[in-house]
Formats: structure tokens, sequence, C-alpha cells
């Protein structure tokens, strides 16, 4: 007895036993499918209350996790649980899935929703969140290029968006703090004539285009289509306006929009059409990737509670 107690207390002994312990956590965290647990906003930090936060915190400390993970894990309304076209995408007329970016603080956000509310378009294969902003910049409108022929990655608009117009000189993001949460990503621009063809199609065309690397870009024509229930085919007004990217409730829905391919432009009706010349003045949502790493603190998607950072 007295040579058993004398192994309990070794030091070696109990850091051995922690290993173990720590170890049996993780393989059984690993071995949980995503989509099994439940988003308790455990990725705060605070305190978990039952097993299953227990396990949310063990999940949190893997470097598989970030804001992605755990929105995939909570497995929202809206969001599909397998990839459409290269995300699990939000899909429908009504989604919650608001997110405040150039904030922490949640009354600050909602206070300037025209400053810092975005939308969560889905997230990649790696975790990364992508967003679109849920008002124009600025409430301004801009030309895709001042002269035709040149190509997304000539355009003042591309210049504008990841320049010092957007990244540096924002009312909205005013330091790197917030620039740098933003993944350089690899952006395709198709320069297409046709957009009658079906949402799957339409995604292969646009992404066997040339590409660039860069922080920000526009929405592509299938992210459009695919915001529609079920990622169908955005083929008259009544359909395309299913469609939640569609903005009802903003300056966008008083004109044009632009995509990121090149000549097209969502109408005030919700459908697309030819925008005839890039030259023309239209509003602009930003849309991006967060860094894989960037992790959900709180929050619940909707309006009145949008997701907050970490």
């Amino acid at each position: 007895m007295k040579k058993i107690k004398k192994i309990l207390k070794n030091p070696l002994f109990i850091f051995v036993l922690g290993g173990i312990f720590f170890s049996s956590i993780v393989v059984m965290a690993e071995s949980i499918n995503s989509n099994e647990v439940i988003y308790d906003n455990s990725s705060s930090l605070s305190s978990a209350t039952d097993v299953q936060g227990a396990l949310d915190e063990v999940f949190n400390t893997l470097d598989k996790v970030g804001s992605g993970y755990s929105l995939i894990a909570h497995a929202p309304e809206g969001l599909s649980m397998e990839l459409v076209g290269g995300l699990y995408r939000y899909q429908g007329a009504t989604v919650n899935n608001y997110i405040c970016f150039g904030t922490t603080e949640k009354n600050t956000c909602t206070g300037d929703t025209d400053k810092y509310m975005y939308q969560i378009m889905g997230v990649n294969e790696v975790r990364q969140m992508k967003l679109i902003k849920k008002e124009s910049i600025n409430g301004t409108q801009y030309s895709w290029n001042s002269t035709s022929g040149e190509i997304w990655p000539n355009s003042d608009l591309f210049e504008g968006l990841n320049g010092n117009y957007f990244l540096t000189n924002t009312y909205y993001i005013s330091d790197s703090t917030w620039s740098n949460r933003i993944a350089i990503s690899t952006w395709n621009y198709a320069i297409i004539s046709d957009i009658n063809i079906d949402s799957h199609t339409m995604y292969d065309t646009e992404m066997s285009a040339p590409t660039i690397d860069a922080k920000i870009g526009l929405m592509y024509l299938h992210d459009y289509y695919y915001g529609l229930p079920g990622g169908n085919n955005c083929s008259s007004d009544s359909i395309c306006k299913k469609s939640w990217i569609f903005p009802t409730n903003n300056y966008n829905s008083k004109t044009y929009e632009w995509f990121i391919t090149r000549a097209w432009r969502l109408s005030t009706t919700g459908t697309v059409n030819s925008a005839g010349s890039i030259a023309f003045d239209y509003p602009a949502r930003p849309v991006f990737f967060l860094r894989a790493t960037e992790r959900i603190a709180s929050g619940s998607g909707t309006l009145a509670d949008p997701y907050i950072l970490s």
C-alpha cells in the first residue's frame, strides 16, 4: 500500500496519466462528426456547463477549428450540410447569417449596420467563411472600369477594393487589425456571353476562368444562383427574389449591382442581365474570406443578434 501511495504521488506518474486523459479526450473529439456537435458559444472561452460544452471546448483547442468550423458544428437553419459549388452555403429567402466585421462590440455593430454588418455566404473546405457586405460601399456607385475592355485585375474597381480605398482608407476598416483578418484568396475572373445555363454549369464556367490572388472581390454569378432555395436557377423575377442575396432593404435594391464576372449586373427586380458597358456606375458589395483561424465568440446570426468575432 505504501508503494502504491508513493507511485500515485510521483510527479512523473501524474504527468503520464494527464497525457493519457487529454489524448483520450482528443481522440473522442476527433471521432465525433462535426454535424453532431451543438454550438454553444464555448469558443468565447466561457466555462462549459455540460458534457457537450466540454467537448466543444476541446474542439476549440484543435488546429482545425475556427469560425467556420464552429458554424458548421452549429448547423444553423439554411446552411447546407454538404458542399454546394465549393461552399457549405446559406440558401433560401430568409437566413440568419449576419456577422459583424470591423468591431467586436455588438451595440456598435447593430447601431451602424451600413458600416459594420456583413452576411455569411458560406464556409469552404478549410473552414474559411466567405462574407459579403450587407450594404454597398458608402451607398455610392462605382464603375467597374472607366473604359471598356479591361479584365478584372486591371479594373478600377479591383484596384479600389484591394488598394488604399478599401483596405486602409475606408471609414469602417481603419487599421490593419481588421484588414489582416481577411485571407488572401484566389479569384477567378470570367468573361461570359451567356447566362442561360444551370447553376452548376455556371460554377464550372466561372471557376475555369483565369485567376488572381487578392483579398477582396465581388460575388460571382453562381454565388447568387446558389443562394436560392436548393440552388435553383434564376429564371424569373419571382424566383430570383427568393435568393437571400437579393438586397431588398438597402441601397442596392434601388439600382443595379456589379458581379465580378464581366459584364453582368444584378437588376432591381432580382434578375441578372447584361450591364452593356463596364463604365456605368453601380453599387458594389465587397466579398472576402476570413482567415480560417478566426473564431465566432457569440451571437445567433440574426440582424439583432449577429455573430461577433473574438
